[in-house]
């Protein structure tokens, strides 16, 4: 257990200009192709996205992309390598991508077949089942084939639909939750305080990670508003929670932030805390996960604190003991 950044209360005024600079963490974003015509146009989509990241101080993410969407100008190999390409093009980010199936679509095990064949150049370092919320169960013994290959699998789940497609996507195999946010269905309250039901209590107890992006929630009427969501009560509760824009299009991950600063009294401790989290459960290996956190992240912190309080330091929570 680490204990939270020692950062004085008194000093904890948040500024947008600040959180612009900070080393952030992507794990749920997508860049779309559709439109494109060629290997040129899926590299062009996918360094634009990638450069738009950079651009917001994201050092690591994980982008997803839909081969789906080009399935009929470009084999599906040579879409993920021209892909591959435009991800590994721009100075100062690391990042990777996921590849995402429609689970409605026809394409599933072919997008899992191509993962496996991607894998081990270290780009690709994941699989997704997007689209409607409809059972996955369909494509079990693709995700079994995945698993078998020690392939991390992340289901879209928990947001259009409750906690039954939350618990079908662990029974799949899921270690991480596209979404995940209709979790909260499962929370009980009572004169005790708040109470966690099976799937919410096995999610918070095997840190099985939310892939959150609020605004992006928002928008797709998960909740009402931005003062609705959920997100800093399971935070508060013990659930794994990971900050993501999702999108994008609808929001940076420094608005998202801000969000958070502006909404509910968000902090530097509590953005590091959640930087950190995200980097700790990125796909990509554990050598490069802490390589970023030494070298990119606490740095940045430590120079942030310092500047606050001289007995803060950020650094001496990456000693995981």
């Amino acid at each position: 257990m680490r204990n939270s950044p020692n950062v004085s209360p008194l000093h904890k005024q948040v500024t947008r200009e600040q959180v612009a600079a900070l080393p952030k963490v992507v794990l749920h974003d997508h860049v779309d192709t559709t439109g494109a015509r060629g290997e040129a146009d899926v590299e062009a989509a996918v360094r634009a996205g990638v450069r738009a990241l950079a651009a917001d101080g994201v050092v690591y993410a994980e982008l997803r992309i839909s081969p789906e969407l080009n399935l009929d100008v470009l084999p599906l190999d040579k879409i993920v390598a021209a892909a591959e390409r435009g991800a590994t093009s721009v100075e100062g980010i690391d990042a990777r991508l996921i590849l995402t199936a429609m689970r409605h679509a026809s394409h599933v095990a072919d997008v899992a077949d191509e993962t496996l064949a991607a894998y081990p150049r270290g780009i690709v370092v994941g699989f997704d089942l997007a689209g409607p919320e409809d059972s996955p169960a369909p494509h079990a013994e693709t995700l079994e084939k995945l698993r078998d290959a020690y392939i991390p699998v992340t289901l879209h789940a928990g947001a259009h639909e409750g906690v039954d497609s939350i618990a079908e996507a662990l029974r799949l195999g899921a270690l991480r939750l596209g979404h995940g946010t209709r979790i909260f269905e499962d929370l009980t309250a009572d004169i005790d305080g708040i109470g966690a039901g099976p799937v919410a209590s096995w999610v918070r107890d095997r840190g099985i990670v939310l892939e959150m992006a609020p605004a992006l929630e928002v928008e797709m009427g998960v909740v009402d508003s931005y003062e609705d969501h959920p997100f800093s009560l399971l935070q508060q509760l013990g659930f794994t929670c990971t900050l993501n824009p999702g999108q994008s299009t609808v929001s940076s991950l420094t608005d998202e932030m801000m969000r958070l600063v502006e909404t509910f009294d968000y902090g530097y401790d509590e953005l590091f805390e959640l930087t950190r989290t995200a980097m700790e459960n990125a796909f990509a290996p554990v050598p490069q996960r802490t390589a970023i956190l030494a070298q990119r992240i606490l740095p940045a912190y430590d120079e942030l604190s310092g500047a606050y309080n001289e007995d803060a330091s950020f650094s001496q929570l990456a000693d995981p003991s």
